[in-house]
């Protein structure tokens, strides 16, 4: 099998479980905040494949999610997106520059605190 058709199959796979984990996995938390777990697959996403891939599964799975189940349209879109790239590629791109298991540690966290900041 060709490796780039592996690579897109896989992304497509980790779209479908992200899209599944946000509409089943919703926790109301707070008035209008929701724990959204898609975020996890997204990031493992990208911690697989880099942040490029990363970004493309969060775009796809808000995309999907935009015209499905959002209650916010465009604007729910774009903070779906922003919301899950902040942490995702931030995660991402830092264990793609120190490929360990203290680069994905260092990277979750970093992606932590600039979702927090965002």
């Amino acid at each position: 099998m060709n490796s780039k058709t592996k690579k897109l199959t896989t992304v497509g796979m980790l779209c479908a479980f992200a899209y599944a984990a946000a509409v089943i996995g919703r926790i109301p938390l707070v008035l209008f905040l929701k724990y959204d777990p898609k975020d996890i697959i997204i990031a493992i996403c990208g911690l697989i494949f880099g942040p490029l891939a990363s970004f493309s599964a969060a775009l796809i799975v808000s995309l999907v999610e935009m015209f499905t189940i959002s209650e916010n349209s465009i604007l729910g879109f774009l903070m779906n997106v922003i919301s899950s790239c902040s942490f995702a590629c931030t995660a991402a791109f830092v264990y793609k520059k120190k490929r360990k298991l203290s680069g994905a540690i260092i990277g979750l966290f970093c992606g932590w605190g600039c979702v927090a900041a965002v």
